[in-house]
């Protein structure tokens, strides 16, 4: 999952973000059978509150607890609103199940939620949906994602923990082209231009919109609301890759150059969706 956030460029795993900072919160343990074990609502909390008072922006989860109710435990809800009233930004895991179901924390206040897409921007049939995440979840590249694996090499796999490094990287280097452009970096508003700017179903039809969430993830869209003067393309075509950006470069500054070249397995996606 790191690896898909940090992955350095000239390795064989590009990340999303490879000049931006971060720091992992162990909360799994490894069963005998050397599998991960399911951590508790509890270890979350802990983890999500350690993560926020040592500074971060951004707080990836990739995992979450499938459950019939939007209400987490009171720690863990608890951590989640310590983050939102600090400003600070939570990305998590839709869930897996396929199902209009909820995931904690992903369905939580304040949370981003990520679902899973294929290559041409249809939902994978374990992606989540669900009321909540009509207006909180946004569709990413969740199939066949490349990543690290301890001892060296890399494997690909699929799900909305995959997809949500991916939206963290995103938002990681939005905040950097904040403070390009010389505002205050504000993680509630990159969650704000994420979702606003997201391709609807009403951009682009599907068989089933409640599978679309919020819409699909539009890179360039998010960013033509950071810069000053930006207007939302909302377009079908106005994916990464297929739209340009309303913009005098001679007055903006230029965006980091990770948002002007994502690595080509995400690009790929994003403009097909």
């Amino acid at each position: 999952i790191a690896s898909i956030i940090f992955g350095q460029h000239e390795g064989q795993i590009q990340g999303i973000a490879p000049n931006c900072r971060g720091l992992i919160v162990p909360i799994f343990a490894d069963t005998e059978a050397d599998a991960l074990a399911p951590c508790s609502q509890i270890d979350l909390a802990r983890a999500i509150l350690q993560a926020a008072n040592q500074g971060a922006n951004i707080i990836n989860i990739s995992g979450g607890q499938w459950s019939s109710s939007p209400e987490a435990e009171p720690l863990l809800a608890n951590a989640v609103q310590y983050c939102g009233d600090r400003n600070i930004l939570i990305v998590a895991a839709a869930g897996n199940e396929g199902c209009d179901c909820l995931h904690i924390a992903g369905a939580l206040p304040s949370v981003l939620a990520v679902g899973a897409m294929n290559a041409e921007g249809i939902p994978l049939d374990f992606s989540n949906w669900g009321d909540r995440y009509q207006t909180q979840g946004i569709l990413a590249p969740g199939e066949n994602i490349l990543g690290a694996i301890p001892g060296g090499g890399a494997i690909a796999n699929s799900g909305t923990s995959y997809a949500t490094p991916i939206v963290a990287g995103i938002a990681a280097l939005l905040l950097s082209l904040q403070l390009k452009q010389g505002q205050k970096p504000d993680p509630k508003a990159v969650r704000s231009d994420i979702l606003q700017s997201a391709i609807t179903c009403n951009d682009r039809p599907a068989p089933d919109c409640r599978r679309i969430l919020a819409g699909r993830l539009n890179v360039r869209g998010a960013m033509s609301l950071i810069f000053q003067g930006g207007i939302v393309m909302s377009n079908a075509n106005s994916e990464l890759g297929n739209v340009q950006l309303p913009i005098a470069e001679e007055v903006n500054p230029q965006p980091p150059p990770e948002l002007k070249q994502l690595p080509d397995r995400v690009a790929d996606a994003i403009a097909a969706s």
